[in-house]
């Protein structure tokens, strides 16, 4: 079968850290590795893993004139301009976020050169989104007029899907995040543990601290919780966890680590006995593969699409209950039998519905799919 020229386009990339820029990662090196003719376009802020990239034969396009990931309208006019220079030749452009900028002005792009235009949503809200403070309550028709222009879209999640139906009449489908299977594993957890002088019990998040992750609420279960928290990530809530960690006299028990390196991420989540996402709003959550593949059993809110990524791997409680946070922590940490089914179980699922090989070999079908029913001659 002859190989596809693909473009996936988004404004979040490395070195920005986040569920976007390591799936559009991922799914370009799958992609390559099935034989097809992958780039990446993001904006010209971003620099991280050319190196990587070029071993890979993936190409790297940067649109000039962008400023992170900012509405200015005279930048998305010349961005349209670059685009349709920059697409040309393009089988399918797949945009890699539904709500912001440098994605959607692919779309009219994609559309005009003649490509199959795709777009993922990451999203099942609007209020977590950046765009939506520069233009207010137009934000609906704006996004509809783009996202009813593209021919197929795709939710990583049932809750995410069905959140992009509202912006466009194109057929929508499901087709998760994944996560390495080989690199994230359950092998050597003592091993981890010795590695990265752990003891006693330790629960793990992984993620933005920023309000919608609801990390507050897991602080304030610390306090019924016999055992460490470690705090992976940065953000803008950082200061502001610190000082509520202290007001609460947990300095012992809560530990901030910043980013870490990628190989000490991965003993992390073999070391750790519980892994905790305590969102408010999640469309997918890929750290929970990742704790999934790890064998490390999870906690995880009533939310987007966490329970139906989770399944019977972890307890599911609801959001902003610091209690409920407690008891499903300690029930795990009590019930090492429960803990260990529930990481087995975690591992079986991510093998079977989440290897980024499954995600790619889906993504491919339903660009050949499009092609065939929008372009049949081509």
């Amino acid at each position: 079968m002859e190989s596809l020229k693909i473009a996936l386009v988004s404004d979040w990339y490395f070195p920005k850290i986040g569920g976007v820029a390591i799936h559009v990662h991922n799914l370009a090196i799958k992609l390559s590795e099935l034989g097809h003719d992958v780039s990446i376009v993001t904006n010209d802020v971003l620099n991280g893993k050319e190196e990587e990239l070029n071993k890979l034969n993936i190409g790297l396009v940067k649109i000039p004139g962008y400023v992170k990931n900012e509405l200015n309208l005279s930048l998305l006019a010349k961005s349209f301009r670059f685009l349709v220079r920059y697409l040309r030749g393009f089988e399918v452009v797949h945009s890699q976020h539904a709500f912001t900028p440098l994605s959607l002005k692919a779309i009219p792009a994609g559309n005009q050169l003649g490509a199959l235009t795709v777009v993922t949503n990451h999203s099942v809200e609007l209020e977590n989104s950046k765009v939506l403070n520069a233009i207010s309550k137009m934000s609906y028709p704006y996004f509809k007029m783009y996202l009813d222009q593209v021919k197929l879209g795709i939710g990583v999640s049932k809750a995410s899907a069905n959140f992009l139906r509202n912006f466009t009449r194109a057929p929508v489908v499901e087709i998760p995040n994944g996560v390495n299977v080989n690199m994230f594993n359950g092998d050597g957890k003592e091993e981890a543990r010795e590695k990265l002088n752990i003891k006693g019990k330790i629960v793990l998040y992984v993620g933005r601290l920023e309000p919608r992750k609801g990390v507050n609420y897991l602080i304030e279960a610390m306090k019924h919780v016999d055992g460490t928290l470690i705090v992976v990530g940065d953000g803008k809530m950082k200061e502001f966890l610190v000082r509520k960690v202290r007001s609460l006299g947990l300095e012992g028990k809560v530990k901030f680590y910043g980013f870490v390196p990628h190989d000490i991420l991965v003993d992390l989540y073999k070391a750790s006995d519980v892994f905790v996402l305590p969102s408010i709003s999640e469309a997918f959550g890929i750290v929970l593969l990742e704790a999934m593949a790890s064998e490390t059993p999870i906690v995880g809110t009533s939310v987007g699409g966490i329970p139906e990524i989770v399944g019977k791997a972890g307890i599911i409680v609801p959001p902003r209950d610091p209690k409920a946070l407690a008891r499903a922590i300690n029930l795990l940490l009590s019930d090492e039998r429960l803990a260990r089914k529930m990481g087995k179980e975690g591992r079986k699922r991510v093998e079977r519905l989440y290897s980024w090989d499954k995600v790619a070999e889906k993504t491919v079908k339903l660009y050949r799919r499009g092609l065939n029913d929008y372009y049949p001659n081509v």
